[in-house]
């Protein structure tokens, strides 16, 4: 029976054999996407060999006939039989192949045949069409599975059906294994053959089509194939430059597929959901992103750009304000992925960013420009998730941020979802011990962790598993910046990925052993310089070695971003080596000193001191705490769970606090009752008594308020309890921050930030530098 069209594999062989631009068609293709469209113009034609057929995006359609017509500029009749010639031309090669193998197929009937004497015994009353040997990881045996996928086609009331396969090894070695699959698509006979001649038959099958060899990654990011690093996104696979020079390649997707070399490709997982997507246009016919590829920013544009996007980050969550410079440490969070490995393996751990603040003040916002510098949707983020949820999406995220929004830590006493211990081994990117069922017996189950999470959360944690390990960020609406710099970000996605993908340029550029060098030097300094400001400031307070090694990291990240920088931290450190040479002590000191002079002027002395201020800060605040320090963080927890509202508690214009003693405690005790982290009532009565204006015997007095008012004006209700009266807690940090002045604070009295210029006053982290010291944003250069 003779088919309407040309078969899919003399289309291939006619147009690599005449025209250069199909050169890059490999074994088995059967779609052509991205081709030129030589009627309407553009890149947009997909042609489907097996049907003979072209289409565009607007639905305009040719047939492949028509196509050569136009290459070749001539006409319909013409190219047809042209077309006639050369295919008797290939079918005399195709047969004469034919003749050498043992089994063979038949395109026009759809059968496989094989020889035996002078005779052709059919084998299969079926064509097969194999395309592609997938190989998928198996954690449980450490190796990789294979898989045969392809098509079975066949005549079914004189139409060609088309059913797609997927063969396990299994079902291809014995004909009756091999028989079953096939029936299950259809009734499809599988005849002449033994066991062992099954074998051989998938062999010929095997070679015949020669399927290219796709390895399906169970994670998707930065990926290792054959040794070497490549970025695997939903629509581009990019490969670094080895060499400088080199330009980095943006790979499209063939097929399903990405190409990378020798009839090989590589796929993300198929239960893969949100994969990344870049905005980088339309793929030319070589398969390639090639626009996109001229617009990646060199090292000048590059710094240009980072600048413009530097601002409005810095903008958007610090405003004009000291915290600013958040904007930067976000920034060196997105790129510090680049450095992962390198950072996990000096510090053994990895950074956990945590953004808290109360609801609606744009946390999720700051989370989402983070994600679009990796092209990720923000669908594909888990709020409030359950602990395989996170281990599964640890697992399948390769390097790139994985956002856990709405975040409940960890209350001290109280079942939570994820306990914050569960986050520290995770932290270390050890995998939660879990079992899997195996057999009759249960075994460990092999997980892998290859990310970090992004937390957003409306509460600070409270233990210090989570608290010793975060760099955290309180998000404000007093301390954000206008909205126009969250929109200038959101309309400019395409920069955010530009950059990001310009800077994958340095990959295997960049020299990782000096950045390990530096990062390490990075932190010795920052560790000594923080010991000297705590000395002079609280003697009991006690540095968390992790905060300074994640702010060491960022601090790292933010300088080798800069081509100046890595040039000279090179130059520096070939001279330390060859310093190291000298006996005489009066030459290196003298050295050192220029060294130093040198780098001093290539470091951002503001965000140095920022750095500072917060390890400074941070190392105060855990030494202070006491009793009532404890009790009051955890009213704080539980006004942000709304269990203690403004009917226990009110803030004056002044600044004093009034609070509800005994409804507040009960609320506190329900809470933390049968726990070790309950303090004594008497201790910090006492201490809040002596805060409070109390009456003439001792006793605390009645306190009153109106809680809140109806759109005439008049109150809801009325407070009138025994309770503390604090003038001036404002003031006092721990009760400014847990009973949130800014959030309570009443109608015409000052923010914070107002309060402290009207009354003078200067807080600990305003001054911090010691006395008789040139400031810490003046402060030199770590070396």
């Amino acid at each position: 029976m003779q088919v309407e069209t040309y078969n899919a594999d003399f289309w291939r062989w006619l147009l690599k054999r005449e025209y250069d631009d199909f050169q890059h068609i490999y074994e088995n293709q059967t779609v052509i996407s991205n081709a030129e469209n030589i009627i309407h113009g553009g890149f947009d034609l997909e042609i489907n060999l097996d049907e003979g057929r072209c289409h565009d995006s607007k639905g305009n359609y040719i047939t492949l006939a028509e196509y050569v017509a136009y290459k070749n500029d001539a006409t319909i009749q013409e190219a047809e039989i042209r077309l006639e010639v050369e295919f008797e031309r290939w079918k005399d090669q195709w047969k004469a192949e034919q003749d050498s193998l043992e089994y063979f197929r038949d395109y026009e009937t759809y059968r496989w045949f094989r020889r035996k004497g002078s005779d052709n015994i059919v084998v299969t009353e079926f064509d097969i069409l194999l395309d592609s040997i997938i190989e998928k990881w198996n954690s449980e045996t450490q190796d990789w599975d294979r898989s045969y996928e392809g098509r079975i086609r066949y005549f079914k009331f004189k139409e060609a059906i088309y059913k797609p396969f997927l063969f396990e090894p299994g079902q291809t070695h014995s004909v009756e294994e091999f028989s079953k699959a096939v029936w299950e698509k259809d009734v499809l006979e599988v005849k002449n053959m033994r066991n062992e001649e099954m074998r051989s038959f998938w062999s010929h099958v095997n070679h015949y089509y020669k399927p290219r060899i796709v390895r399906e990654y169970d994670h998707y990011g930065f990926i290792t194939f054959e040794n070497e690093k490549y970025f695997l996104a939903g629509n581009v696979l990019i490969n670094f430059p080895k060499k400088t020079g080199q330009q980095l390649q943006l790979i499209a997707l063939q097929d399903g597929a990405f190409p990378v070399g020798d009839n090989k490709f590589i796929k993300p997982p198929d239960d893969a959901v949100h994969l990344p997507h870049f905005e980088l246009g339309v793929a030319d016919p070589s398969g390639h992103y090639k626009k996109a590829m001229r617009m990646l920013f060199d090292d000048e544009r590059f710094e240009e750009k980072f600048k413009e996007v530097e601002y409005h980050f810095c903008k958007m969550v610090g405003g004009d304000s000291e915290f600013d410079q958040w904007g930067k440490l976000i920034l060196s969070y997105i790129f510090s992925y680049i450095y992962f490995d390198e950072i996990y393996g000096h510090f053994k751990h990895i950074i956990f960013l945590y953004l808290y603040g109360e609801g609606n003040v744009g946390k999720g916002e700051v989370a989402k420009r983070i994600l679009d510098f990796f092209g990720i949707n923000y669908l594909d983020s888990l709020n409030t998730p359950p602990p395989r949820s996170v281990d599964e999406a640890l697992e399948m995220k390769s390097q790139i941020p994985q956002w856990i929004d709405e975040h409940v830590p960890q209350v001290p006493g109280k079942q939570a979802k994820i306990e914050d211990q569960t986050w520290n081994s995770w932290f270390e990117l050890k995998p939660r011990p879990t079992n899997i069922k195996k057999g009759n017996k249960w075994g460990k189950e092999r997980k892998e962790v290859r990310t970090m999470p992004l937390f957003c959360s409306n509460f600070k944690p409270a233990t210090d598993h989570l608290l010793s390990r975060s760099l955290i960020y309180e998000y404000k609406k007093s301390i954000r910046g206008p909205e126009q710099h969250v929109k200038w970000l959101m309309q400019n996605k395409e920069i955010l990925q530009l950059l990001m993908i310009s800077y994958m340029q340095n990959y295997y550029l960049v020299d990782r052993k000096l950045f390990v060098w530096d990062l390490d030097r990075m932190r010795s300094y920052l560790r000594d310089t923080v010991k000297q400001d705590i000395a002079q400031r609280d003697s009991n307070a006690v540095l968390q070695d992790r905060q300074i090694s994640q702010f060491a990291s960022l601090l790292t990240v933010y300088h080798w971003l800069k081509p100046e920088y890595r040039r000279e931290i090179s130059n520096v450190e070939l001279e330390f080596r060859e310093l190291e040479k000298s006996d005489d002590e009066s030459f290196k000191t003298l050295i050192q000193e220029k060294l130093h002079d040198r780098i001093d002027g290539l470091i951002d002395k503001k965000l140095f001191g920022f750095i500072r201020k917060e390890i400074v800060r941070n190392a105060v605040i855990a030494a202070r705490h006491d009793p009532l320090s404890d009790y009051i963080d955890s009213i704080g927890t539980l006004i942000q769970a709304q269990k203690i509202t403004t009917v226990h508690f009110n803030w004056m214009e002044d600044g004093r606090l009034k609070f509800w003693a005994k409804a507040v405690w009960d609320i506190y005790e329900q809470e933390k009752r049968g726990t070790d982290s309950l303090v004594r009532k008497d201790i910090v009565d006492e201490k809040l008594k002596d805060l409070s204006d109390l009456g003439k015997n001792g006793d605390l007095k009645v306190v009153n308020w109106a809680i809140g008012e109806s759109a005439s004006g008049f109150a809801m209700g009325y407070t009138r309890q025994r309770g503390y009266s604090i003038p001036k807690a404002v003031e006092i940090e721990i009760f400014r921050n847990a009973f949130n002045w800014d959030k309570f604070r009443p109608v015409g009295s000052s923010d914070w930030t107002t309060y402290k210029m009207k009354n003078g006053i200067v807080e600990e982290e305003d001054d911090l530098q010691p006395k008789n010291t040139e400031s810490l944003d003046e402060e030199s250069a770590p070396f």
